[in-house]
């Protein structure tokens, strides 16, 4: 990914959130027939190898998983993102833009073979995604309709060898700039254009209080 150091990230807790709170993935992957993408629900774990490592789960009939084992693929995580309008600015000179925020995971691709480690990754993933939910449904390995489903899915791992953040948030203009474009984006209510105003209004304050 092209990232000018103006919109590098390179802090390990704040790309671990990131990818927490926008886990919805894409898998990117090349073969000899070309180019294959697969949109999936992703767990990091820190705690394993010397980078953590990413887990999911696809439908076995999905044709990505095979052929990939301990190749490196591509995870794409996007967060919001907005247009930017050059009358915003209120200056002359300026054009249109698009600021963003996104997570590029790059690892190595391994299938589990193992049927409990298989059950842990769907367990941890049901567990992350309703533990938020008043009533949170639990998985019963027990039951025979899920046992049948497991029987239709591929799980797998991506040993984590590099990770890319870019927050695109206009660091590359004055304070002034960025404050016009707050205002504007809070004016639009297009896109994501709410959530990066406030992200905006975060980097102005912590430049604000890196000048005390």
């Amino acid at each position: 990914m092209y990232i000018p150091k103006a919109f590098e990230v390179n802090e390990k807790r704040k790309l671990v959130n990131f990818i927490k709170d926008n886990s919805f993935g894409i898998l990117f992957t090349q073969n000899e027939n070309g180019p294959f993408a697969t949109h999936l629900p992703f767990l990091i774990d820190e705690s394993k190898y010397d980078n953590g490592v990413l887990m999911s789960h696809m439908a076995k009939a999905n044709p990505h998983w095979k052929d990939l084992g301990d190749k490196e693929v591509l995870v794409v995580f996007s967060g919001p993102h907005a247009y930017i309008s050059p009358s915003w600015y209120g200056e002359f000179n300026t054009v249109p833009t698009w600021n963003y925020v996104a997570v590029h995971v790059y690892g190595e691709f391994k299938v589990i073979d193992d049927k409990e480690e298989a059950k842990k990754i769907i367990e941890d993933t049901v567990n992350f995604y309703e533990s938020s939910l008043p009533n949170p449904w639990l998985v019963n390995f027990e039951d025979k309709f899920i046992n049948e489903l497991m029987n239709g899915l591929v799980t797998f791992e991506i040993k984590i060898n590099k990770v890319e953040g870019k927050w695109k948030l206009s660091q590359n203009h004055s304070i002034q700039r960025q404050q016009n474009l707050v205002n504007g984006l809070l004016s639009s209510n297009k896109y994501n254009s709410l959530e990066i105003a406030k992200l905006i209004e975060e980097n102005i304050r912590l430049d604000a209080h890196s000048k005390e």
